[in-house]
């Protein structure tokens, strides 16, 4: 058993190195290097307080439990919500655009 699996490494290690090809012969290729502009990229659009507001009033209404306030662009979660509502309550205040969630909700399981 011990000379079989002795040969079957030896075998292995030569047939690999049979197979492989090597690296001397390749050609080198010059690589540029391109730089990207980023001063053309466009500010992330804040959304004003009243925007806010009505926003926020839409897309807390399936949370009952959840309260939303609104001041100088961020907003603050206060309540508690189901584990797996969260994300969809998140997503749907980000899209917003607001400045910044404060999420002080308290999670159900």
């Amino acid at each position: 058993m011990k000379r079989v699996f002795i040969h079957l490494v030896l075998v292995a290690s030569l047939t690999g190195s049979v197979v492989l090809p090597s690296c001397k012969n390749k050609k080198t290729t010059n690589t540029t290097t391109t730089s990207v502009d980023t001063t053309s990229t466009a500010p992330v659009q804040i959304a004003p307080d009243e925007q806010l507001s009505n926003g926020i009033k839409d897309a807390t209404k399936d949370f009952p439990g959840v309260t939303a306030t609104v001041n100088n662009g961020e907003v603050t979660l206060t309540g508690s919500i189901k584990r797996d509502r969260l994300p969809t309550l998140m997503q749907s205040i980000h899209a917003l655009n607001p400045k910044k969630v404060n999420n002080n909700l308290t999670i159900e399981p």
